[in-house]
């Protein structure tokens, strides 16, 4: 019988669970619920969805996550993540260690992932997902007027190469159908890196699980772990809204029937939420979207984890492929 998606996350949870214990003996799963109660005041219990380098569990209306002495909080990162992305995010702050454990307590940003209201956003002609994606264009425009006036730009003219080689890889080694597309980010990589081009905190790992929602509404509720966010030309995570807009099958991408609609909803809601935005920058976001979409998913790792342009045959591959078909016929919005 197949395990439903609960089950499934149920399992995959206690696994990793497991596997912090055991990483961090002697210190164990009771003494860590213990901190947390200590700490809170109230009983603890571990969250439904954990991550490869936590322990995260919730009592009241706060969280108290433990995490590896490998892993732990940017601060700072996080403090200019809370500015620029305000009422989406959680407030972390640090709680002390135990043993060699980092604690950190945040408000509990409520819902559920997206992962478990699939079917509730999906259902009726994606009824529901229409005020998710509101939410989520609102989120990505943020950044827009918010982001902090210190917002550090370090080591800009290092990126700047770092991704002109890596997309100068990818023009040399995907499949030919990819080159002029690859060669055109190539060309916009100087303006995104120029001074009046805003650098944000972008969350790099915008799956379904890091998206909370209403499931009863449609409502986004927060955006969770930002532990591996980089500061960044805006616009490189805008490729998450693919995610929003159709389903990982299993031999494809598939969007949802009405997802021309639910795109136009997505940037209209956007535009409204940045205010005037010309058409050069409009542009420019699109360029930044795509760059963030090929360095996610162009490349692959052999099992020595040596990084090359993905296979012919590559998901990752399929998905851009599925990408760049609607993008082509939308246009820039």
């Amino acid at each position: 019988m197949d395990r439903t998606m609960e089950e499934e996350i149920s399992l995959l949870s206690k696994y990793q669970i497991s596997r912090f214990f055991g990483r961090n003996a002697p210190i164990t799963q009771q003494q860590c619920d213990e901190e947390a109660e200590r700490i809170l005041g109230a009983s603890v219990l571990p969250t439904t969805m954990q991550g490869a380098s936590s322990y995260t569990v919730f009592g009241g209306t706060f969280v108290i996550q433990f995490r590896d002495d490998t892993s732990p909080l940017d601060a700072d990162l996080l403090g200019l993540v809370e500015q620029a992305y305000a009422g989406f995010v959680p407030h972390h702050e640090s709680a002390g260690k135990l043993g060699k454990l980092h604690i950190y307590k945040m408000n509990m940003i409520g819902g559920v992932s997206m992962y478990l209201a699939r079917d509730q956003l999906q259902a009726d002609d994606c009824n529901l997902l229409r005020r998710t994606l509101q939410g989520y264009a609102r989120f990505f425009a943020s950044p827009w007027k918010n982001t902090p006036a210190e917002m550090p730009r370090h080591n800009q003219e290092v990126m700047l190469a770092d991704y002109s080689s890596k997309l100068s890889q990818l023009s040399q080694g995907l499949p030919e159908r990819f080159r002029a597309t690859l060669e055109h980010l190539i060309a916009s990589l100087p303006r995104l890196f120029a001074q009046d081009w805003p650098f944000v905190p972008n969350h790099i790992d915008l799956l379904e699980n890091n998206i909370h929602v209403d499931p009863a509404t449609g409502r986004l509720v927060g955006i969770c772990d930002w532990r591996d966010a980089e500061i960044s030309p805006f616009g490189m995570s805008l490729g998450g809204i693919e995610t929003l807009l159709g389903v990982d099958t299993v031999s494809r991408w598939v969007y949802h029937a009405n997802e021309s609609e639910l795109r136009a909803l997505f940037w209209s809601t956007f535009y409204e939420a940045t205010g005037f935005v010309p058409d050069t920058h409009r542009e420019l976001i699109q360029a930044a979207r795509l760059v963030g979409l090929f360095l996610q998913h162009g490349f692959e790792y052999d099992e020595n984890g040596n990084k090359s342009a993905a296979s012919a045959e590559a998901r990752g591959l399929a998905f851009i492929d599925a990408v760049l078909a609607v993008s082509s016929q939308r246009g820039v919005p």
